[in-house]
């Protein structure tokens, strides 16, 4: 029988997790349920589920998509519309197959008495878990359409960073794989005729021409051991990916990387205290909250410390104190919990976190040209400076060749 593992809330608001057999998805929300708990989240451990074949070749839905369903699912139920009925409207009007698909059958669902986070939640591939989990915060605090709209300006924030990004890293991009086919050409096609030339003379080739050169034999003579060499590297990376310990390991090292570590760790802060503002401000009880916003992160180490903020407020030492000393996350988010803690209000503490990394993101994406430029000459210097050695040198011995 499938097995489901659990994160779920008791009535005092202390988060629990563990492991139910059931033999779907929605007997195994029932079991927890009878146990007097709140479902938060339910992971497969068998790859048991309602899943449609080869889900490789789904088409993915974009944000774009589910920022416009937000929204029209948000002004329909705004305006007095039974959810039933937007959902059958919203069925009706997308395009997406996907995504229209899962609308019918979330319409289904509810129709059948689901709730509308149990539903979506069944179609993790059109509503991420962050989505579910804050359409169930506004189900469990009756604020379901302020919560939609929360929902979908974070996902037009995160769309609208991502194409930044985008738009910043595309020259520098461009140039690298510039670089890197004009590197191409030179060992493929201009290199070997100075090798035949300088073997009839016998003169011996310089170090960098020869290593071009060698490269290039090599990669003709054995290309069949460079592709198995890339694909069990390939293999290996997935299979080490999957392990908890190089998750934990990687997605430390996005947080700390150079340049772009900032970027990623400031973005997931501002959505940890938007989400979480959100939640406080909607009734949610606090260990509920955390429990909910940590599913948003999508990042084991900063999930890490969410885990110590819950267990040193479930011991009394409230929201900020676990922080202090942390490695992650930045002392202002710290000292700003403190004084929310202090004066009462947190969710507006939290919300001044998330508009002032918001700018700091701001900031920094408008300057990442100017951050990355001293690497890319950098790279670019050595690039020609190696490139014109292995060009020139050869040309030099053989004028003296010549002359001799």
């Amino acid at each position: 029988m499938p097995s489901f593992r659990y994160r779920a809330v008791s009535p005092a608001g202390l988060a629990q997790h563990g492991l139910v057999e059931a033999p779907d998805l929605d007997r195994a929300v029932e079991l927890v349920r009878t146990m007097g708990l709140t479902p938060v989240r339910m992971d497969s451990q068998t790859g048991a589920g309602e899943s449609r074949p080869f889900p490789l070749f789904r088409k993915r839905v974009a944000t774009r998509d589910l920022i416009l369903f937000t929204r029209q699912l948000e002004t329909m139920l705004e305006a007095g519309l039974p959810l039933l009925s937007a959902l059958e409207t919203l069925h009706e009007q997308t395009a997406h197959p996907e995504l229209r698909l899962a609308i019918d059958r979330v319409r289904a669902d509810v129709e059948q008495g689901g709730t509308l986070t149990d539903s979506m939640r069944r179609h993790p591939w059109c509503f991420p878990n962050l989505y579910a989990n804050l359409v169930h915060a506004g189900e469990e605090g009756g604020l379901i359409t302020s919560m939609l709209d929360r929902i979908a300006s974070l996902l037009e924030y995160a769309e609208e960073t991502e194409q930044r990004i985008r738009s910043a890293t595309f020259y520098p991009v461009l140039i690298v794989c510039e670089l890197v086919l004009a590197f191409g050409v030179l060992v493929k096609f201009v290199l070997p005729r100075f090798a035949s030339l300088f073997r009839n003379l016998n003169t011996e080739l310089p170090l960098p021409t020869r290593v071009l050169i060698g490269t290039s034999d090599f990669v003709d003579r054995y290309w069949y051991l460079c592709l198995a060499m890339i694909g069990g590297l390939v293999v290996a990376w997935v299979f080490w990916y999957r392990t908890e310990d190089a998750r934990r390991r990687i997605d430390r090292f996005i947080l700390t990387m150079p340049i772009f570590g900032p970027i990623f760790l400031k973005s997931i802060v501002s959505r940890f205290a938007r989400v979480l503002a959100a939640l406080v401000a909607g009734g949610i009880p606090i260990v509920q909250g955390l429990e909910i916003a940590r599913g948003s992160l999508d990042n084991r180490a900063m999930e890490e410390e969410i885990d110590r903020m819950k267990e040193g407020l479930m011991a009394g030492e409230g929201l900020a104190e676990p922080l202090r000393g942390s490695k992650i996350f930045p002392p202002l988010v710290t000292r700003m919990l403190a004084v929310g803690e202090e004066t009462g209000s947190i969710d507006k503490m939290l919300l001044r976190v998330a508009r002032y990394y918001d700018q700091d993101v701001d900031y920094t994406i408008k300057n990442l040209s100017t951050a990355i430029e001293p690497v890319l000459l950098l790279v670019l210097g050595v690039a020609v400076l190696f490139t014109a050695l292995a060009v020139f040198l050869p040309l030099w011995n053989l004028m003296n060749a010549f002359r001799h």
